[in-house]
């Protein structure tokens, strides 16, 4: 090679490492980076493949790969380094695992300012060749579960992580020991915490092709985990265990099909080993794909519920959507429902749900013959104008704001102040707080 022609191409590496440096942002101001596999469980024998998977256009970087094992699947610490990869261009990892038992893999992102960012794998349990035939071992559970989710023919990814999610938490329980934490807890014992849950629907999706993140941190004062999955081309939050309530409950879907601002109301995972991308969309937030009503704030509930009640509707489903982690969605409902129940002509009613999302149950009264009346002036007026008809029998509902009205207390006392000036001989009356019958006789 000529002087020239050196001097040219080393010019041009020299600006191309100038130009990866100054486009580098620093590994802690990404906007995302995860570690990506397709790998749930790991075979031995078979090659696992990892990336580090960066935004478009972020470049500039080293990353140094270390592969973490431990021979129990059982075992929680006590992990031995057992391969490291130094600092390389490549963003990419692979690795055989020799022996069965758990593994995962640290990466370090490094700029050329030696700034960095350290990632972690969820934990990989390996199995023996053969385990994926044999459904008593955990690889087997997965491809049959797996293959059920297949056999239905589901036309999207949303679908079969729905079929894949309600597998989990219709069969397997919330161990409230706290003492199950590896996959094969929910998937062949019916239990485990939220570790088991996780790790094992990540397993799940990944074996029917649906990318996965396993995700952790704190959530209701606790450690926590819970999962970022690729649906349909878009990013979402799953949390299958707080959808399986402690205690045998109704197992739900409150928290499938998250955005990210509204999973921070009650999870962080700022302090994990992932950087997640957002989950900005909600267009898989089952609630919302079922029928459950938006609002933002307590105005919103409100007129979300008057209007319901006005339509009569038997069962009313309500979703918060806004950012307030303080919110209580339950406590708004009783709020309201106390106020503002009778006005509807409500029996009875019921609900449930969580924080920020719930159901309710609604019976509505036949008062259609009723005289509505709101103060003290619509009171007098309709009880003048049928006591002057002589209407034998008088049927009235209060629809006015205050919530300790008393209808028999009210109507007690007018009666008994009135009857004589109007010529009632008799009468006698059936009431509840809000309404009530008279009957009556006059003087000839």
């Amino acid at each position: 090679m000529n002087h020239r022609r050196f001097l040219s191409v080393l010019l041009t590496a020299l600006l191309l490492s100038l130009t990866l440096t100054a486009n580098a942002v620093p590994p802690r101001d990404l906007d995302y980076a995860y570690l990506h596999t397709t790998s749930g469980y790991l075979i031995v024998g078979r090659e696992v493949h990892l990336e580090v998977v960066l935004p478009e256009g972020a470049g500039g970087y080293t990353y140094e790969f270390t592969l973490f094992y431990t021979h129990d699947r059982e075992e929680t610490g006590n992990f031995q380094g057992i391969d490291q990869v130094k600092a390389q261009a490549d963003n990419s990892f692979r690795f055989t695992p020799e022996k069965p038992g758990q593994y995962f893999v640290e990466a370090v992102i490094m700029d050329a300012d030696y700034r960095s960012l350290t990632l972690h794998s969820e934990p990989f349990y390996c199995y023996e060749e053969g385990s994926e035939a044999d459904p008593a071992t955990l690889p087997g559970k997965v491809v049959q579960v797996a293959g059920e989710a297949e056999a239905q023919g589901f036309a999207s990814q949303y679908e079969n992580a729905l079929y894949l999610h309600d597998w989990l938490t219709h069969n397997a329980d919330y161990d409230e020991p706290m003492t199950i934490h590896t996959p094969e807890g929910v998937l062949l014992r019916g239990e485990g915490v939220c570790e088991s849950y996780a790790l094992a629907y990540q397993m799940l999706l990944r074996q029917a092709g649906i990318k996965s993140q396993y995700v952790t941190g704190y959530s209701r004062g606790q450690l926590h985990a819970w999962n970022l999955v690729h649906l349909d081309g878009e990013w979402t939050f799953i949390d299958p265990t707080w959808n399986d309530p402690v205690g045998g409950g109704k197992e739900g879907h409150d928290y499938f099909g998250m955005t990210d601002v509204q999973l921070a109301r009650d999870h962080d995972w700022s302090t994990g080993k992932q950087k997640p991308p957002a989950a900005t969309a909600d267009t898989h937030n089952y609630l919302l794909k079922n029928g459950w009503m938006p609002f933002d704030n307590p105005e919103g509930l409100a007129a979300l519920m008057t209007r319901e009640l006005a339509d009569k509707n038997p069962r009313i489903q309500y979703t918060y959507l806004g950012e307030d982690r303080y919110f209580d969605t339950m406590y708004e409902i009783k709020k309201f429902m106390e106020a503002q129940s009778h006005k509807h002509f409500v029996e009875s009613y019921s609900y449930g749900g969580s924080a920020y999302a719930g159901a309710m149950e609604v019976t509505y009264g036949d008062f259609s013959d009723y005289i509505p009346f709101t103060d003290d002036e619509g009171f007098l007026a309709a009880m003048d104008g049928q006591l002057k008809a002589k209407a034998p029998v008088i049927k009235m509902y209060y629809q006015g704001d205050d919530r300790y009205f008393n209808y028999g207390s009210y109507l007690n006392r007018f009666l008994t102040d009135k009857a004589a000036e109007y010529g009632v001989k008799s009468y006698s009356y059936t009431y509840y707080p809000f309404h009530g019958v008279a009957e009556l006789e006059y003087n000839d």
